[in-house]
């Protein structure tokens, strides 16, 4: 009987000493507890907890001639946005506001700017469509692009027109220089005058004037008829800046310069000798500055 006892105090006490390894192998991390934290499933990540760990550290860089505008993941983590289904997208509105940020910092076009004219004076240049232009609308788009690849990159924005150079002075160093005052012009190329020349502009009396300003060249070509009320005539050098008007050469004019403009004026175009209008023709292309004041 006292055998007996014996065996059943120490069955209890083996059976005792097992529950107490378990509990102290799920506290130390033995191959018991170890089987039984296997049983626990992780969390999983909400969309935006997801969208903020795939953004954390995206950065897209704007190269805008020497400058560049970071658009740093700070700034990007903040355009997240839930949705009412739980999905997470951009604010679009905050991509087009910083977007629109860039073109009134480097858009150059229908600004006012200096020029430092042939004869030696700094004039203000209010006029013209010439310049830097980013196109806003196609430039969301195109970040918004960026952003869902969830990778850095570093770009150019999209322009709706472009200019010679970043810089103050975006005409760069070719392009043409019109004095309406003196009637005369010089042609620049790489920053060497390589023609000057007399012409006939606009009839200011019967409502011609030409246009002052800063324009791009929008063509150029060959043996073209210019058309208008009261005149048809035909030219072999046509290089238009401002719409319909633009400089051509001129054979039916003898004599070019000083006030025939005011009596015997064009309807707003720059009328040139023959010689001088192939001459430009050849040095011109699209977008070449014409600086008229």
């Amino acid at each position: 009987m006292e055998r007996k006892q014996c065996y059943m105090l120490l069955g209890a006490f083996c059976l005792i000493a097992i529950l107490v390894m378990g509990v102290l192998g799920c506290v130390s991390g033995s191959p018991i507890g170890g089987l039984a934290a296997k049983n626990v499933k992780p969390v999983p990540l909400t969309p935006m907890e997801q969208a903020q760990k795939d953004y954390a550290s995206v950065t897209i860089t704007y190269q805008i001639g020497d400058a560049s505008e970071v658009l740093d993941s700070d700034r990007i983590l903040s355009w997240l946005k839930e949705n009412e289904d739980g999905s997470v997208t951009f604010d679009e509105q905050q991509a087009k506001a910083f977007v629109k940020s860039l073109a009134e910092k480097y858009d150059t076009a229908y600004t006012t700017r200096t020029f430092h004219t042939t004869s030696g004076h700094d004039i203000q240049i209010t006029q013209g469509d010439y310049g830097w232009r980013i196109d806003q609308e196609a430039e969301t788009a195109h970040l918004l692009q960026l952003l869902a690849a969830k990778e850095s990159a570093t770009c150019e924005p999209i322009y709706a027109q472009t200019a010679a150079v970043h810089a103050k002075n975006d005409w760069g160093t070719s392009y043409v220089e019109v004095s309406l005052t003196d009637q005369y012009l010089w042609l620049y190329k790489d920053g060497k005058c390589i023609l000057e020349s007399y012409f006939v502009s606009g009839n200011p009396t019967r409502g011609h004037a030409t246009s002052r300003g800063i324009y791009g060249l929008t063509y150029k070509t060959r043996n073209a008829t210019l058309s208008g009320e009261g005149y048809n005539s035909k030219v072999k050098y046509w290089m238009p800046f401002n719409r319909n008007v633009g400089l051509h050469d001129a054979p039916w004019r003898n004599r070019f310069g000083g006030q025939i403009y005011r009596s015997n004026g064009s309807h707003g175009c720059i009328n040139l000798p023959p010689a001088n209008a192939a001459k430009i023709y050849e040095n011109v292309e699209k977008n070449t500055p014409v600086i008229v004041y």
